[in-house]
This record gives structure tokens, C-alpha cells and sequence, in this order.
């Protein structure tokens, strides 16, 4: 009889043991975590430069101009503070991941830009949520200081890498210099969301929000210094839209038809 018992227990403890190993795992996923893509750094406004390239310039009137150039600007800050990282990115994405512990992933590589050399340690960390924590470590003697093993940015993210936070980060600063979140569905709708943190380049207290659904883009650039907001929006289609910034037009909604010529705003 106590044989009997004695080997019940010994079953039942078994099968504790084993719940208790899979209810401690980090993920339930067996497939590595998707490094989130480059457009959850990117703002595309690429028809408005295509459109001005197909019209001639002279034909584009002077609120599509207003328009891409400050359209163009906001780009020149979110490369300020993201063309290198987006660059790592995309590298990332070309390697395949070596599982280092249940729910740990690493990339090691290297790659270029513009002449500069970047040695580069990802890591990716799954959480019980399937939530993953990313961070990038750069080594370089392209910048000054000279980087190594230096966290350049890091992330939070969904499993599959469509919606999470960057946080960027400078050797001569405390803290991240910018932060940018993105949410990206399967419909093919973008947001993606720039604040600069750092007086670096004095941006301190910029803002870039791009959000492209169905067939139109916005951009809104608040520029903190001014307290001024730029909004851009346009069709990417019949290439219709329209300008409000503060330094254009007195800040009056400020409208352009297919052929980039000025027309009066709707009152819709």
C-alpha cells in the first residue's frame, strides 16, 4: 500500500515539475521576435518629390512649394536624430539570430554608411507577455568619442514588431536624446512620432507626427522655440492637399490642386 502511494506521489510531483518548467518560460514563441522595420523610423513623403519632378517647377505654385520645403525640413531633423539607427536596422535584418537562452537573441554584424564602419551587438529579450526589449550596442571610431560597445538605442516592442518605442541616446549626453513611437497595421497604416529631448541641435521640445491612412498623409512638425505647428496633408493619389503653418500665409489653410497649382480651400 505504501508502494502504491509512494509511486502516485512520485507521478503527481512529476507532473507538477513539468507544468512548473513550462508555466516559467519567458515566450511561447519558438521563432525569434520581428526587429521592428525601418518605417517605424521614417516619415515617406516621397510623392510630393515625385510630383514636382513630373510637373515642371515653374508650374507648382507657391502652396505645394511652402509645403515640401517644410516638409523636407522635418525630414533633415528625424535624420538628425535616425538615419544611423535606421541604417542598423535594416543590417539587423539581413542576419539571423543565434538564441543565447529561452527568450535571448543576439545579431552580431557589421555594416557601413557614408564611410563609416559599425560593429553591432544586438540583443532581444522576450518578456512573459511577449513584449521584447531591444538594444543596440555600437562600437565605432567614426564619432567622437570613439564608441564601444556603446548603447546606441534601444526599443519595447510587440512580438512581431508592429507597434513599440525608441529611445536614442548620445555618449555626451544623460539620458535619450529622442524618443519615436510607431504603430504599423496590417492595412498598411503608419504613425510614427519624433520628440527631440536634447538641445543638441536645438531641436530641444521638437515634435514630428506622420500618419499615413488609406489614401492620405499628415505631417505635424511643432517647432518648440516659435511654439509653432506646421500641418501638411495631401492624397497620394490625385495629389490634392494643403499647408497651415504660422510662417505661411498668414497661418490660413492654404490649398493645391492635381497639377500642384494654388486653388481656394473647400470649405469642407
Amino acid at each position: 500500500m505504501k508502494s502504491t502511494i509512494f509511486k502516485c506521489i512520485t507521478a503527481i510531483s512529476g507532473v507538477l515539475l513539468i507544468f512548473a518548467a513550462c508555466s516559467n518560460s519567458t515566450s511561447v514563441n519558438e521563432t525569434p521576435p520581428t526587429i521592428p522595420s525601418q518605417q517605424s523610423m521614417s516619415i515617406d513623403m516621397s510623392e510630393m518629390n515625385n510630383a514636382q519632378k513630373v510637373a515642371a517647377k515653374s508650374k507648382a505654385g507657391s502652396n505645394f512649394n511652402a509645403a515640401i520645403y517644410r516638409a523636407g525640413v522635418a525630414k533633415l531633423i528625424l535624420d538628425a536624430n535616425l538615419l544611423v539607427p535606421k541604417v542598423l536596422v535594416g543590417a539587423a535584418q539581413e542576419r539571423d539570430p543565434e538564441e543565447v537562452a529561452d527568450g535571448e537573441y543576439q545579431w552580431s554584424y557589421s555594416t557601413s554608411n557614408q564611410q563609416n564602419d559599425y560593429s553591432v551587438l544586438l540583443t532581444a529579450n522576450v518578456d512573459s507577455n511577449d513584449e521584447v526589449n531591444w538594444n543596440f550596442f555600437v562600437t565605432t571610431s567614426s564619432t567622437d568619442p570613439v564608441l564601444n560597445n556603446f548603447l546606441f538605442f534601444s526599443g519595447e516592442a510587440e512580438y512581431n514588431g508592429t507597434e513599440g518605442v525608441w529611445y536614442y541616446y548620445d555618449p555626451n549626453e544623460e539620458g535619450p536624446v529622442s524618443t519615436v513611437n510607431w504603430d504599423i497595421d496590417e492595412d498598411g497604416s503608419v504613425v510614427v512620432g519624433l520628440e527631440v529631448l536634447s538641445d543638441r541641435n536645438g531641436n530641444l521640445g521638437n515634435t514630428i507626427d506622420y500618419n499615413f491612412d488609406g489614401d492620405t498623409k499628415v505631417l505635424e512638425y511643432y517647432e518648440a522655440s516659435s511654439e509653432a505647428r506646421t500641418t501638411i496633408s495631401y492624397d497620394i493619389n490625385t495629389m490634392t492637399g494643403f499647408i497651415i503653418s504660422p510662417s505661411y500665409n498668414n497661418g490660413t489653410k492654404s490649398c493645391w490642386d492635381a497639377n500642384l497649382e494654388d486653388i481656394a480651400c473647400s470649405s469642407s
